[in-house]
């Protein structure tokens, strides 16, 4: 049984193609860039978070609303550069539990 005012959410996992890029920077590109793609008033709707990214495999996971993880999914896609480096972000899995996602991405 769920909360009456909580959210429904989905984890997307990714990869990082291009130049390095830490954490902090990650996390000022990919809102900086979520905020030109949905708005103010859209991005509240997506509730998008960064739950962990890491540098030396340069693979993450943000975690979004259930409802508008298509929308997310197709924003991903669109990034070309964060804070103006070339990078590309690459959705490789999409799952309900951040154990199940991990589960999925170790059996292959």
């Amino acid at each position: 049984m769920t909360k009456a005012g909580a959210l429904r959410k989905r984890y997307v996992h990714f990869e990082v193609r291009g130049l390095e890029v830490s954490e902090e920077e990650l996390k000022r590109g990919l809102y900086s860039e979520a905020l030109k793609f949905f708005g103010e008033y859209g991005l509240s709707f997506v509730a998008l978070k960064l739950i962990e990214y890491d540098s030396t495999k340069r693979i993450g996971m943000v975690r979004c609303t259930r409802d508008r993880v298509d929308e997310v999914l197709g924003f991903l896609a669109l990034i070309n550069e964060l804070n103006g480096k070339k990078a590309r972000l690459v959705s490789k899995r999409t799952s309900g539990t951040i154990k199940k996602l991990k589960e999925k991405l170790k059996a292959g």
